[in-house]
């Protein structure tokens, strides 16, 4: 068989979680094996870099990519349209206008036959709902915008291939960045009406970005950290390219929670704040990474009766972040945008959907309301009985759910005031957004700074990648998706919450491995 062939096949959907698990089960094992090994640190800098080079080819499917000319059709539409008119379609109106514009457009009978999601209560409608009040949509649009509104539908419509799946496009779950996304998302996507040779260019951002997080690692946490955080990121299920590869101004988020943490590490406290409230502000859960510098800095405060320098420039920096951005974002999107995008999460929130990963989604599954025995395809809405049974199998656990807070809460206040290190606080934040928020999984790509913590304590590298290794295997032959979710649900729970467990010991216990001993002033010794 032509090399070609060999490659395209180990690429394919089917095959490349295979080719992912044995590239993290050999990282596995050579991190054994160095352990009794005399080679150089030249050597052994090779042979990792060798193996995270091979993750990271897995991790774009050895660039035999489904998405044609390497942006994603689907993510575009979303992200695109809902930026570039945000004043006109808010966080409610796309699908409706979609329709309108569909049908205004020669697709009348496909509108007339097809579902789109209701984004006010989050539920599948007829699509001719929408032909019922044209004025809901057209009334936000001037005659211009509405022809060029039309006219980029026309385009996606037949980038998509007219079919099931542009159908199937209108049944999402809408556009929901924050304004502070759009005010970035709105100017990128206002340059030019949409093109092959233009959404190139806007996909080549996240490829750039996700580079500037590997040169952050290794600038801030050297080689070694690098390294598992690329085998990690490369190899792990949850937020694989599946999902956000070759989308549209996806990882500007990450790269800036994980620029927070290398910024901490060097010292540049104001601009880690910055940073770590810009990301903030980009998709909300990221502020729950704030807890542990929070902790820091009252810790320092109850000792000290005085805030420490760094303390006090981290929060300088984030505050000022939220001073220029949010009112620049409302300039964009809205002087309301950041009100209906609350109501819009909160009606988002309360839809469960197949793949949110969380203690929620652990406690909120059942054998009997898995989708294997509750979907029902002659509905409108086929998801119905299965979203009624999460609710109200975690309505009966409420109290679970709040008491297992109530101790990570604890347990991570605790770790986090007898450590003292800002840097190594964030990622231990980690426990709080998988325990207390249900994000989906994509964003399970910012658990990359669980490699950070290897830079405390090696010994972690096993278990950072074991994590990544068990999410693949956890994924084969899975044929609903949220039994795939639901069990790397409980494993990222249990890898979190262990991680936190690990970190409640004395920091003077742990072998530090080169890395820096915490100063009691929040900042560390360089090294």
């Amino acid at each position: 068989m032509p090399a070609g062939n060999w490659i395209e096949t180990l690429s394919s959907l089917e095959n490349i979680g295979a080719v992912k698990a044995a590239i993290a089960a050999l990282a596995c094992v050579l991190i054994v094996l160095e352990r009794r090994s005399k080679l150089s640190t030249r050597w052994r800098q090779l042979i990792a870099a060798a193996v995270a080079a091979a993750a990271v080819c897995g991790y774009f499917h050895f660039y035999q990519l489904e998405h044609k000319a390497f942006y994603h059709r689907w993510e575009f539409f979303h992200y695109y349209l809902g930026s570039k008119y945000t004043q006109e379609l808010g966080y409610e109106r796309l699908y409706h206008c979609a329709a309108l514009a569909d049908a205004e457009t020669g697709n009348l009978k496909s509108v007339r036959h097809r579902r789109m999601r209701d984004l006010t209560v989050d539920l599948l409608v007829p699509a001719s709902q929408a032909l019922d009040n044209p004025g809901w949509c057209k009334d936000h649009f001037s005659p211009a915008r509405w022809d060029q509104f039309k006219s980029d539908v026309v385009w996606f419509r037949a980038a998509s291939g007219s079919g099931k799946w542009w159908n199937d496009m209108q049944g999402d779950h809408g556009y929901n960045p924050s304004p502070v996304w759009t005010l970035t998302g709105h100017a990128l996507a206002s340059i030019a009406p949409p093109g092959d040779g233009f959404f190139k260019g806007l996909a080549a951002i996240d490829v750039t970005l996700t580079a500037l997080v590997f040169i952050a690692l290794g600038w801030a946490f050297g080689w070694r950290v690098l390294l598992v955080a690329a085998v990690y990121w490369a190899t792990q299920e949850p937020a694989s390219f599946f999902w956000t590869g070759g989308a549209f101004l996806r990882q500007d988020w990450l790269l800036l929670t994980v620029l927070a943490v290398a910024l901490l590490r060097k010292g540049w406290f104001f601009w880690a704040g910055v940073a770590l409230a810009w990301a903030s502000l980009l998709r909300v859960f990221p502020a729950l990474l704030w807890a542990g510098p929070l902790v820091v800095t009252a810790a320092h405060l109850w000792r000290k009766r005085a805030l420490a320098p760094s303390h006090r420039n981290m929060l300088l920096g984030g505050a000022l972040a939220c001073a220029i951005l949010v009112p620049s974002s409302m300039h964009v999107a809205g002087k309301d945008s950041f009100r209906e995008f609350a109501h819009h999460i909160r009606v988002h929130d309360a839809s469960p959907i197949t793949n949110h990963m969380s203690l929620r989604t652990v406690l909120s599954s059942t054998p009997e309301g898995r989708m294997k025995y509750t979907v029902d395809p002659e509905r409108i809405e086929p998801m119905h009985r299965w979203q009624d049974a999460r609710r109200a199998r975690f309505a009966s656990l409420q109290w679970l759910f709040y008491g297992v807070n109530a101790a990570v809460i604890a347990a991570f206040a605790f770790a986090c005031w007898k450590m003292r290190t800002l840097w190594l606080t964030v990622p231990l934040g980690l426990a709080l957004v998988v325990c207390m928020v249900d994000p989906t999984c994509y964003y399970y790509s910012v658990w990359i700074l669980a490699a950070v913590l290897t830079r405390a304590n090696r010994t972690l590298e096993l278990p950072v990648i074991g994590a990544a290794l068990a999410s693949q295997m956890l994924s084969w032959n899975t044929q609903f998706a949220d039994d795939k979710y639901a069990s790397l649900a409980a494993l990222y729970v249990g890898f979190t919450v262990g991680l936190l467990w690990f970190f409640m010991r004395d920091p003077r216990s742990h072998p530090r491995s080169g890395a820096p001993f915490p100063r009691s002033d929040g900042g560390s010794a360089s090294s």
